[in-house]
């Protein structure tokens, strides 16, 4: 940012990732929201993905594109939005999101109501074609779906977040080699800030997955989280959670159910897609395994 170059107000950072089929409704769906606003969106893709050559030919004064020279994950991708953004605040989504009337004004306005260090809201299933669509989204956001109260939260879904500038600066060192949402938000917390929830500010998760690569996915990303949390563990405390990890699928399956049930909406969609919930969390329980015994290996490279 030149010194003749004001300042936006807020930043939207969006990693793009194999996103050909919704990026270009993503990025409309922001630009119109910040007709009018002091803001900027920033796309960050590697140039060895598919998506790049698409964004070379979007128009739009609003929006900066971001090209690594390698390939990246999500969160990685999402760090270096974050490290390139000039706004006072960074709204952090992804490349397959819609938003409710209003999201980018409103994060805006709840920052300045409250001196949160992070603002972000509800994420409600886009694609509902069918039970398989509903077990992606349950097993990524069913801690998340609407309704959610307004108020102070222990976590923001990575997805649907507002950080002010000096938060990030602050914490940057926990995001040096990748963004992962709920790292960064404990730090947070750990150091006395707040993470504040709207439930007006929603977002629409629709990123069209084909199920097997979906699977795919989870794996990889729970071999990531499992291989992160063990640099320092005993061998006890590796064997102590090998053990435990059989037990995630009925943890996760549980929370789930107790959450959407006591939402008394979306009973039906969660007991027909049951089976392949259940798939899913079995194959994060395997990666997580994987990661305590093995290590994260290259998955974290590989993961949204």
């Amino acid at each position: 940012m030149t010194p003749h170059t004001p300042q936006p107000d807020i930043s939207i950072v969006v990693p793009v990732r194999s996103a050909e089929e919704t990026i270009h409704r993503t990025l409309e769906a922001l630009l119109d929201q910040c007709r009018g606003l002091s803001a900027e969106v920033v796309a960050v893709v590697s140039t060895q993905d598919r998506t790049a050559r698409l964004l070379r030919g979007i128009s739009g004064s609003g929006i900066r594109r971001i090209e690594l020279q390698r390939p990246a994950s999500v969160p990685e991708l999402r760090a270096e939005g974050i490290r390139a953004a000039r706004g006072r605040l960074v709204a952090i989504t992804e490349d397959h999101c819609l938003f409710s009337p209003g999201w980018v004004k409103g994060l805006i306005e709840a920052h300045r109501e409250r001196p949160a260090a992070a603002v972000g809201g509800p994420v409600e299933n886009g694609r509902t074609g069918g039970a398989l669509d509903w077990a992606i989204y349950f097993s990524r956001y069913a801690g998340s779906m609407p309704p959610l109260p307004a108020g102070p939260a222990f976590a923001l879904p990575g997805n649907n977040a507002c950080y002010r500038r000096e938060t990030l600066e602050r914490h940057a060192r926990s995001f040096q080699d990748g963004f992962w949402e709920n790292d960064v938000n404990r730090e947070i917390l750990a150091g006395g800030g707040q993470l504040w929830l709207e439930p007006a500010l929603e977002v629409s998760h629709n990123k069209p997955y084909r199920f097997p690569a979906y699977l795919a996915l989870r794996y990889r990303h729970a071999r990531c989280f499992g291989g992160r949390r063990t640099p320092g563990w005993t061998a006890l405390q590796r064997a102590w959670r090998a053990l435990a990890a059989p037990l995630l699928p009925a943890l996760m399956a549980w929370r789930a159910a107790r959450g959407v049930f006591a939402k008394r909406r979306r009973r039906r969609e969660l007991l027909l897609s049951f089976p392949a919930l259940l798939l899913c969390y079995g194959v994060w329980s395997w990666g997580e395994l994987a990661g305590y015994l093995l290590g994260p290996g290259p998955s974290c490279s590989q993961t949204d």
